[in-house]
């Protein structure tokens, strides 16, 4: 008798939905490490980009060893264009914080996922499945929920850098699936270091404490790199406005590690709009996963 031996496959789409899970559960302590810091915004966005500028070096000198340079030369016009997105990403988000509300900042951020959906369908002829924009419609209800009150208190340029996040951030998602042929990773390394030369324009007293050094270097040597190298690889398996969507759990799992360490109690607002967004975002990436699973 012959024991017959199922394999499990997963689909590409079912792949950069996991890829984009890992990432963002990676990255959402940031918020947490950001706060320990207590560093002024362009100090910190410094060093943001300048220790990813050496951990995805060195990563990619490991995976590629002497075909590091040529892969780096080869990320061509679109590694360029995907470097200067990478860095107006990091740029208006601080220029946000800095100007406008936590909580208008968030629900601007939100509609990344709704442009890169737009994007996709102009650009790459993707049109979004029922079940996408639905999550998509009840994540934008989640975040209003969650800064319900607090809207419309600060500054419209705030306001507008943050939509612009929003933009830049959905136009690089479509970007890296438009051009999935190239390896477009090394591009953040550029784009890193030209957020690095930004922040030293603004703030060349760059002096930290030897704890400040080392939240900072959690930050800029792991969670910022692999949040991003997966932020760059996914969409180049799911698709984009898919990928943002899951991204958006960082804006409720940041804030409850801040809760468990720090002991900041999060608003009724928070609490009713987080976990319908963590449901709503859990829900459709298990669906994903699941529906793109099949045996062999």
């Amino acid at each position: 008798m012959h024991k017959s031996r199922h394999i499990v496959k997963m689909s590409d789409r079912g792949k950069g939905i996991l890829m984009s899970l890992g990432g963002v559960f990676v990255l959402s302590p940031d918020s947490l490490l950001i706060r320990l810091a207590a560093l002024d915004d362009f100090t910190l966005i410094f060093y943001r980009g300048l220790f990813p500028v050496f951990a995805i070096s060195l990563v990619l000198w490991i995976y590629y060893r002497d075909r590091f340079v040529p892969v780096l030369l080869a990320i061509g016009w679109a590694g360029i264009l995907n470097a200067i997105l990478f860095a107006s990403v990091n740029i208006t988000f601080i220029t946000a914080i800095q100007k406008t509300s936590v909580a208008n900042t968030l629900l601007f951020l939100s509609s990344a996922p709704i442009f890169a959906a737009i994007l996709s369908l102009l650009i790459l002829r993707e049109n979004q499945r029922p079940t996408t924009w639905l999550i998509i419609a009840l994540s934008l209800l989640s975040i209003f929920i969650i800064g319900w009150g607090s809207y419309g208190n600060a500054s419209l340029v705030g306001d507008f850098f943050a939509l612009g996040c929003a933009i830049f951030t959905a136009c690089s998602a479509v970007l890296v699936r438009y051009r999935k042929d190239i390896d477009l990773v090394p591009s953040v390394i550029i784009g890193s270091f030209f957020t690095t030369c930004y922040a030293f324009a603004q703030s060349p007293d760059l002096a930290i404490s030897s704890l400040q050094l080392v939240y900072l270097g959690i930050i800029g040597f792991v969670l910022v790199p692999c949040a991003f190298i997966v932020l760059t690889i996914a969409p180049r398996y799911a698709n984009s406005a898919e990928v943002q969507l899951v991204y958006l759990l960082e804006s409720i799992l940041g804030p409850l590690w801040v809760w468990l360490v720090i002991k900041e109690t999060p608003s009724l607002n928070t609490i009713i709009g987080g976990s319908m967004l963590l449901i709503s975002v859990a829900w459709f990436a298990h669906h994903t996963i699941r529906e793109e699973t099949r045996l062999a």
